[in-house]
């Protein structure tokens, strides 16, 4: 990753509060299991700060420092359980059967998805919330790369039992529209 794609992605964040965090993951606060959580490419923390709320002990990926500087400071306020780190999911070592929950927000890499099945541990669950093709005729982003084709969300859960699964086009309370693809997946229990 370089180091000018950091740079940009520390802009973008610098000076912005966390926010909130995203409806689906809201919704679904209440079905997962407690314990550790990986949010993967966190930004500045919107959802990591919810699922620390929720009582879980959170750790936060994101490639840019400044985004992960502003989850430190909330995180410390607030006095929850977040480890935010700096790391290049590329590269970022995923431990087998590490986490209870792992979020997957707005980020796309498909390579991935088989290292977030191997990392649940029996009983986990993967939420998974990101954009469609169809978004790139409404807003960004545009680029191929980003965009889940339809149905290929479902796809990329090989292994894992769907438990939920939307498609479609989702309205936000501030009347922003987005064309999404959501999913709640289990990693199936040991017998």
């Amino acid at each position: 990753m370089s180091e000018s794609l950091r740079a940009g992605w520390d802009e973008r964040h610098r000076g912005q509060p966390p926010g909130e965090a995203e409806p689906f993951l809201a919704a679904m606060l209440a079905r997962i299991p407690r314990g550790v959580a990986l949010d993967v490419a966190a930004g500045r923390g919107r959802n990591a700060l919810a699922l620390a709320r929720a009582g879980m002990q959170v750790l936060a990926v994101d490639l840019s420092t400044e985004a992960m500087r502003i989850l430190a400071a909330a995180a410390r306020t607030a006095r929850l359980a977040i480890w935010p780190v700096v790391a290049n999911l590329d590269s970022f070592h995923l431990k087998d059967e590490s986490f209870d929950v792992i979020v997957n927000i707005n980020f796309l890499d498909r390579a991935l998805f088989p290292k977030f099945a191997r990392a649940l541990r029996p009983g986990g669950i993967l939420i998974a919330d990101t954009f469609l093709v169809d978004q790139a005729a409404i807003s960004a982003p545009r680029d191929p790369r980003f965009l889940l084709d339809r149905g290929e969300l479902r796809a990329l859960a090989g292994g894992l039992e769907i438990e939920e699964y939307r498609e479609g086009l989702t309205a936000y309370p501030g009347g922003e529209r987005a064309f999404r693809a959501s999913m709640v997946a289990r990693r199936r229990k040991a017998n």
